[in-house]
């Protein structure tokens, strides 16, 4: 599909705003922590205090990626960042286990380090999506038009600021269709996560015609 396409039927692009500062910020201070670990348990240092190290690090580096994805809607049906979030919270639970003596202090080390690194390549999807989001003003009484989403899962025709409707092209790239409120205004938003290009973004089949959303909205404020 054009991007021209959009513009053509009022839709307008949204500018969205980068949340990966305010994510790395917490993830790097909770990488303090886990270093620290690392450190007492070679030298065999205070090795009782290292399960609150982890928990305060793994707890930092959550904080860190749920603010990383709190820009972007649907964020966590990209299969890379559910694993991503999994395996940090998991971790806070194998730092409990290993606080209790049932799980070595390495493993929690090692569980821990492979969850940072599952959680950045997670974030790695949202922070270098494209950015294709449009929004288009709508009616809170107007329906979802199914007949012009072929192939999309619908969870709901009515209007709803969680997901409306979604369509998948692979595990870390999908679209999906939310309302949101803007200055007291009902708009209507096709968001694709994971598309990096102009040229991946006209390549995907979206199943969609753009018509029917305006006959929907014409019919819903007759």
């Amino acid at each position: 599909m054009e991007l021209r396409e959009f513009s053509k039927r009022g839709w307008t692009r949204v500018k969205l705003e980068s949340r990966a500062s305010v994510a790395l910020f917490p993830m790097a201070w909770g990488l303090l922590p886990l270093a620290f670990g690392w450190l007492m348990w070679f030298t065999s240092t205070n090795l009782d205090l290292i399960p609150y190290l982890g928990v305060a690090g793994m707890l930092l580096i959550l904080m860190g990626g749920v603010a990383g994805l709190s820009s972007r809607m649907g964020a966590l049906g990209a299969t890379r960042v559910g694993i991503g979030l999994f395996c940090v919270a998991f971790s806070i639970v194998a730092w409990a286990l290993v606080s209790q003596g049932n799980f070595p202090i390495w493993g929690g080390l090692v569980f821990s380090s492979a969850s940072v690194v599952a959680l950045v390549k997670g974030l790695d999807v949202v922070f270098k999506d494209g950015g294709y989001v449009f929004e288009h003003r709508w009616h809170a009484k107007a329906r979802l038009p199914i007949d012009s989403l072929l192939g999309w899962e619908i969870k709901t025709t009515r209007f709803d600021q969680q997901a409306m409707a979604s369509k998948r092209f692979g595990s870390n790239q999908f679209v999906t269709i939310y309302g949101r409120i803007v200055e007291n205004e009902p708009f209507i938003c096709f968001d694709v996560l994971g598309c990096k290009d102009k040229a991946e973004f006209q390549s995907l089949n979206f199943g969609i015609d753009l018509e029917g959303f305006d006959e929907a909205l014409d019919d819903a404020e007759e």
